[in-house]
Protein backbone atom coordinates (compact mmCIF):
# COMPACT_ATOMS: atom_id res chain seq x y z
CA UNK A 1 0.00 0.00 0.00
CA UNK A 2 1.95 3.25 -1.49
CA UNK A 3 0.90 6.25 0.31
CA UNK A 4 1.04 9.53 -1.63
CA UNK A 5 3.12 12.03 0.55
CA UNK A 6 0.35 14.00 0.92
CA UNK A 7 -1.79 11.73 3.18
CA UNK A 8 1.39 11.04 5.47
CA UNK A 9 1.83 15.11 5.65
CA UNK A 10 -1.82 14.86 6.97
CA UNK A 11 -1.48 12.20 9.32
CA UNK A 12 1.66 13.29 10.86
CA UNK A 13 0.01 16.70 11.67
CA UNK A 14 -3.49 15.56 13.01
CA UNK A 15 -2.04 12.87 14.60
CA UNK A 16 0.58 14.88 16.22
CA UNK A 17 -1.84 17.23 17.50
CA UNK A 18 -4.34 14.61 18.68
CA UNK A 19 -1.88 12.54 20.37
CA UNK A 20 0.22 14.63 21.94
CA UNK A 21 -2.92 16.52 23.75
CA UNK A 22 -4.00 13.38 25.21
CA UNK A 23 -7.82 14.90 25.46
CA UNK A 24 -9.48 12.03 22.92
CA UNK A 25 -7.25 9.39 23.67
CA UNK A 26 -9.09 10.16 27.89
CA UNK A 27 -12.19 9.59 26.57
CA UNK A 28 -12.20 6.96 23.92
CA UNK A 29 -9.18 4.74 25.27
CA UNK A 30 -9.10 2.14 22.72
CA UNK A 31 -9.10 4.75 19.75
CA UNK A 32 -6.08 6.10 22.10
CA UNK A 33 -4.64 3.12 21.08
CA UNK A 34 -5.06 2.83 17.49
CA UNK A 35 -3.76 5.70 17.42
CA UNK A 36 -0.71 5.16 18.76
CA UNK A 37 -0.21 2.04 17.36
CA UNK A 38 -0.96 3.38 13.87
CA UNK A 39 2.10 4.94 12.48
CA UNK A 40 3.70 0.71 12.82
CA UNK A 41 0.29 -0.59 11.15
CA UNK A 42 1.55 1.41 8.27
CA UNK A 43 4.77 0.55 8.51
CA UNK A 44 3.77 -3.35 8.47
CA UNK A 45 1.48 -2.32 5.12
CA UNK A 46 5.22 -0.67 3.71
CA UNK A 47 6.72 -3.82 4.90
CA UNK A 48 8.74 -2.55 7.57
CA UNK A 49 8.44 -5.27 10.09
CA UNK A 50 11.21 -4.32 12.30
CA UNK A 51 9.84 -0.94 12.96
CA UNK A 52 6.41 -2.52 13.54
CA UNK A 53 7.26 -5.22 15.89
CA UNK A 54 10.03 -2.96 17.63
CA UNK A 55 7.30 -0.31 18.23
CA UNK A 56 4.45 -2.53 19.18
CA UNK A 57 7.00 -3.79 21.80
CA UNK A 58 8.06 -0.49 23.55
CA UNK A 59 3.86 0.51 22.94
CA UNK A 60 3.13 -2.40 24.87
CA UNK A 61 5.37 -2.10 27.65
CA UNK A 62 4.38 1.57 27.74
CA UNK A 63 0.38 0.31 28.38
CA UNK A 64 1.41 -1.90 31.10
CA UNK A 65 3.66 0.75 33.02
CA UNK A 66 0.89 3.14 32.77
CA UNK A 67 -1.74 0.28 34.20
CA UNK A 68 0.67 -0.47 37.27
CA UNK A 69 1.95 3.28 37.71
CA UNK A 70 -0.86 3.62 40.93
CA UNK A 71 1.37 0.84 42.47
CA UNK A 72 4.66 2.96 42.36
CA UNK A 73 3.46 6.98 43.49
CA UNK A 74 6.00 8.72 45.17
CA UNK A 75 9.20 7.29 44.20
CA UNK A 76 12.06 7.22 41.86
CA UNK A 77 10.72 4.43 39.47
CA UNK A 78 7.56 5.85 39.34
CA UNK A 79 9.17 8.97 37.62
CA UNK A 80 10.87 7.39 35.12
CA UNK A 81 8.04 5.00 34.05
CA UNK A 82 6.00 8.46 33.92
CA UNK A 83 8.41 9.47 31.50
CA UNK A 84 8.72 6.83 29.63
CA UNK A 85 4.90 6.51 29.24
CA UNK A 86 4.11 9.56 28.21
CA UNK A 87 7.20 10.18 25.50
CA UNK A 88 5.98 6.80 23.94
CA UNK A 89 2.37 7.25 23.96
CA UNK A 90 2.27 11.08 23.51
CA UNK A 91 5.45 12.14 21.77
CA UNK A 92 6.30 9.33 19.92
CA UNK A 93 3.50 8.14 17.71
CA UNK A 94 3.81 12.26 15.94
CA UNK A 95 7.39 11.62 15.30
CA UNK A 96 7.33 7.72 14.19
CA UNK A 97 4.26 9.15 11.33
CA UNK A 98 6.85 11.62 9.99
CA UNK A 99 9.99 9.38 10.12
CA UNK A 100 7.49 6.61 7.88
CA UNK A 101 6.19 9.31 5.87
CA UNK A 102 9.59 11.01 4.90
CA UNK A 103 11.37 7.33 4.89
CA UNK A 104 8.77 5.31 3.06
CA UNK A 105 8.88 8.43 0.00
CA UNK A 106 10.78 8.98 -2.64
CA UNK A 107 12.41 12.48 -3.01
CA UNK A 108 10.62 13.24 -6.73
CA UNK A 109 7.76 11.85 -5.02
CA UNK A 110 8.32 14.30 -2.36
CA UNK A 111 9.37 17.26 -4.20
CA UNK A 112 6.21 17.10 -6.41
CA UNK A 113 3.73 16.48 -3.71
CA UNK A 114 4.94 19.47 -1.93
CA UNK A 115 4.53 21.79 -5.38
CA UNK A 116 1.34 20.14 -5.56
CA UNK A 117 0.21 21.61 -2.11
CA UNK A 118 1.46 25.47 -3.26
CA UNK A 119 4.79 25.08 -1.02
CA UNK A 120 6.69 28.25 -2.21
CA UNK A 121 10.22 26.96 -3.58
CA UNK A 122 12.25 28.78 -1.14
CA UNK A 123 10.68 25.88 1.23
CA UNK A 124 11.02 22.79 -1.05
CA UNK A 125 14.54 23.36 -2.05
CA UNK A 126 16.04 23.60 1.52
CA UNK A 127 13.70 20.47 1.78
CA UNK A 128 14.99 18.76 -0.97
CA UNK A 129 18.63 19.55 -0.16
CA UNK A 130 18.06 18.61 3.33
CA UNK A 131 16.69 15.31 2.96
CA UNK A 132 18.97 14.12 0.05
CA UNK A 133 21.99 15.22 2.21
CA UNK A 134 21.14 13.13 5.64
CA UNK A 135 20.73 10.42 3.15
CA UNK A 136 23.94 11.02 1.13
CA UNK A 137 25.84 10.98 5.16
CA UNK A 138 23.79 8.22 6.15
CA UNK A 139 25.84 6.11 3.50
CA UNK A 140 28.77 7.22 4.20
CA UNK A 141 28.02 7.13 7.97
CA UNK A 142 27.98 3.03 6.79
CA UNK A 143 30.56 3.09 5.14
CA UNK A 144 32.90 4.59 7.53
CA UNK A 145 31.36 1.68 9.99
CA UNK A 146 32.10 -1.39 7.53
CA UNK A 147 35.71 0.10 7.19
CA UNK A 148 36.08 0.28 10.86
CA UNK A 149 34.90 -3.38 11.97
CA UNK A 150 37.09 -4.70 9.06
CA UNK A 151 40.11 -3.10 11.22
CA UNK A 152 38.39 -4.15 14.26
CA UNK A 153 37.72 -1.07 15.55
CA UNK A 154 34.86 -1.83 17.09
CA UNK A 155 32.38 -0.98 19.78
CA UNK A 156 33.71 -3.69 22.17
CA UNK A 157 37.44 -2.09 21.86
CA UNK A 158 36.33 0.85 22.55
CA UNK A 159 37.88 1.17 25.93
CA UNK A 160 40.95 -0.42 25.04
CA UNK A 161 41.63 2.82 22.75
CA UNK A 162 38.98 5.48 22.53
CA UNK A 163 40.95 8.41 21.09
CA UNK A 164 41.86 5.73 17.97
CA UNK A 165 37.82 5.02 17.57
CA UNK A 166 36.49 8.10 17.46
CA UNK A 167 39.45 10.07 15.22
CA UNK A 168 38.73 6.80 13.11
CA UNK A 169 34.78 7.66 12.92
CA UNK A 170 34.95 11.46 13.08
CA UNK A 171 37.54 12.47 11.43
CA UNK A 172 36.22 10.89 7.84
CA UNK A 173 32.56 11.78 8.61
CA UNK A 174 33.48 15.79 9.18
CA UNK A 175 35.59 15.47 6.09
CA UNK A 176 32.48 13.91 4.49
CA UNK A 177 30.41 15.89 5.42
CA UNK A 178 31.86 19.53 4.09
CA UNK A 179 32.13 17.25 0.40
CA UNK A 180 28.57 15.79 0.45
CA UNK A 181 26.94 19.56 1.35
CA UNK A 182 28.43 21.05 -1.88
CA UNK A 183 27.78 18.05 -3.79
CA UNK A 184 24.10 18.11 -3.10
CA UNK A 185 24.13 21.49 -3.38
CA UNK A 186 24.91 21.49 -7.35
CA UNK A 187 23.05 18.69 -7.36
CA UNK A 188 19.73 20.47 -6.59
CA UNK A 189 21.28 23.09 -9.28
CA UNK A 190 21.64 20.70 -11.85
CA UNK A 191 18.16 19.66 -11.65
CA UNK A 192 17.09 22.80 -12.00
CA UNK A 193 15.99 23.72 -8.60
CA UNK A 194 15.64 27.04 -8.60
CA UNK A 195 13.03 29.72 -6.88
CA UNK A 196 10.21 31.09 -9.06
CA UNK A 197 11.17 28.82 -11.83
CA UNK A 198 8.88 25.89 -13.27
CA UNK A 199 10.37 22.91 -13.55
CA UNK A 200 9.39 19.05 -15.11
CA UNK A 201 9.33 15.90 -12.85
CA UNK A 202 9.33 12.00 -13.37
CA UNK A 203 7.41 11.70 -10.51
CA UNK A 204 3.55 9.73 -11.41
CA UNK A 205 2.33 10.25 -7.58
CA UNK A 206 -1.12 10.95 -7.05
CA UNK A 207 -3.88 10.38 -4.52
CA UNK A 208 -5.78 6.66 -4.66
CA UNK A 209 -8.48 5.51 -2.88
CA UNK A 210 -6.13 4.54 0.37
CA UNK A 211 -5.27 8.15 0.18
CA UNK A 212 -8.56 9.14 0.65
CA UNK A 213 -9.95 6.98 2.98
CA UNK A 214 -6.90 7.66 5.19
CA UNK A 215 -7.68 11.39 4.49
CA UNK A 216 -11.22 11.02 5.66
CA UNK A 217 -9.95 9.43 8.77
CA UNK A 218 -8.13 12.36 9.34
CA UNK A 219 -10.65 14.52 9.15
CA UNK A 220 -12.94 12.45 11.41
CA UNK A 221 -10.18 12.99 14.10
CA UNK A 222 -9.94 16.46 13.86
CA UNK A 223 -13.88 16.80 14.23
CA UNK A 224 -13.91 14.54 17.16
CA UNK A 225 -10.87 16.53 18.41
CA UNK A 226 -12.89 19.51 18.27
CA UNK A 227 -15.64 18.05 19.74
CA UNK A 228 -13.92 16.74 22.88
CA UNK A 229 -12.18 20.42 23.25
CA UNK A 230 -15.55 22.05 23.25
CA UNK A 231 -17.94 19.78 25.32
Amino acid sequence: MKLDFRTKFILTIVLGIVVVEGSVSQKYPFLGILLVVFPYILALFDREKSLFFKGLFYTVIALLGQKFLPHFQGNFLAMVLTLYCGIILRIIPGVMMGYYGVTTTKMSDLVYSLTRMKFPDFIIIPISVMFRFFYSIKEDYKVINEAMYMHGLTLKNFFKNPARIIEYKFVPLLMITSQTADNVSISAMTRGMRVGEERSSISNASLKFYDYILILFSLFLTILFIKVKLC
